[in-house]
């Protein structure tokens, strides 16, 4: 039985998102699908099999191998690559399972050449460089030398990719175009040294704005699911988003003015009012932080959330509805009508982002997948 609370994944819009990227690249670029944190709050491996049977990319993309190999139990057999930190403890995990690992110090190589000779396999890695995020890769040409000797010690361990990440591509092009010259630096001493690589550092965000900089394969991350990573690009950026949000009304009534509402009765009516409210709060990650701030849509119509939000339910303002009742569908994040919410509103209520917005949606929020 499903839940009056739940989302619904339109998977065809990660395909029009894809097509929509695909406009900047040329035919030969190979596209790669960052589908790590649960697919964004989508679904990893659900979104992961839709992407392999459309034939749409080339790659995916994971944060840590346990991602990875639940991908691989899911039966997805397209490429992917971790693209965090790999510990010495899960290389097996990560050989075993034909993953791809991040890797930008020797240690890292010599220890998976250990772990590929035991089990009779390559290990398939991507080199990191560091070209200004300053999160984790190769720093100097001194650091990328003394890697790039590891690589020629070790005949188990193959080199199939080299990549870096822009640190402001939504928002800096200039700094954007210093990582890029710092990259294509990088590459040509690694391609000196007889490597031949797959070359890639445009994010969502490099990959709409700077298709000078796609080399052979972009990433495609936020915009995937239908947000630009500058929110106030998104209505403009031919994106369709890929999650809505609904609940339905569990409960109506009209209190008078001067009744207070909820958890410390912090919400007081100031005229009679009709009040709703819905199964859903913040145990189903729509944020405490959004009391007082967020509309939802019931009957066309945005309705103010009043009072604290509750671990399990939160009431809505329905007074301006005509003949709402219990059961009406509420829209959380989506269109209803000719109104829309969207995660970027909520998350500039919340002082955060889209990407947070969306992975807050809980565990124990139904996903339905609509093909």
């Amino acid at each position: 039985m499903l839940r009056s609370t739940y989302a619904v994944i339109h998977l065809p819009a990660l395909l029009k998102n894809i097509r929509r990227a695909k406009r900047n690249l040329k035919p030969e670029t190979k596209f790669l699908a960052v589908i790590k944190a649960n697919a964004y709050g989508h679904g990893i491996v659900e979104v992961g099999r839709y992407l392999e049977r459309t034939d749409a990319v080339d790659m995916l993309a994971v944060a840590i191998p346990e991602e990875g190999v639940q991908l691989r139990e899911g039966s997805v057999k397209l490429p992917i690559l971790i693209l965090g930190v790999t510990d010495a403890a899960h290389n097996a995990l990560v050989v075993s399972n034909d993953l791809t690992a991040a890797v930008f110090t020797p240690e890292q190589v010599y220890a998976l050449e250990v772990c590929a000779k035991s089990i009779g396999r390559d290990a398939l890695v991507h080199l990191k460089l560091d070209t200004g995020m300053r999160r984790i890769g190769v720093l100097d040409n001194a650091q990328l030398d003394a890697v790039l000797d590891a690589f020629d010690a070790c005949p188990h361990v193959r080199m199939t990719g080299v990549f870096t990440h822009f640190a402001k591509s939504e928002s800096d092009p200039a700094f954007t175009r210093l990582q890029a010259q710092r990259f294509e630096a990088f590459v040509a001493r690694i391609r000196a040294r007889g490597f031949r690589p797959v070359v890639h550092a445009c994010n969502s965000a490099g990959t709409l704005d700077y298709p000078e900089y796609q080399y052979d394969m972009v990433r495609f991350g936020i915009a995937l699911y239908g947000c630009h990573p500058d929110p106030r690009r998104t209505e403009c950026s031919g994106l369709t988003p890929v999650m809505s949000l609904y609940t339905h009304i569990s409960n109506l009534k009209t209190l008078p003015a001067g009744e207070g509402v909820s958890y410390g009765l912090r919400y007081v009516t100031s005229h009679p009012t009709r009040i709703a409210t819905l199964p859903i709060g913040y145990g189903d990650g729509y944020k405490r932080c959004l009391t007082g701030k967020a509309d939802v849509l019931v009957g066309g119509v945005r309705c103010p959330q009043i009072g604290t939000i509750c671990m399990d339910q939160m009431m809505v303002d329905v007074t301006d509805v005509p003949d709402v009742a219990v059961g009406d569908e509420v829209v959380l994040i989506g269109r209803q009508g000719r109104e829309q919410i969207t995660a970027d509103e909520l998350a500039a209520l919340a002082d955060t982002i889209s990407y947070e917005i969306l992975l807050s949606v809980s565990f124990r929020v139904p996903r339905l997948y609509e093909e």
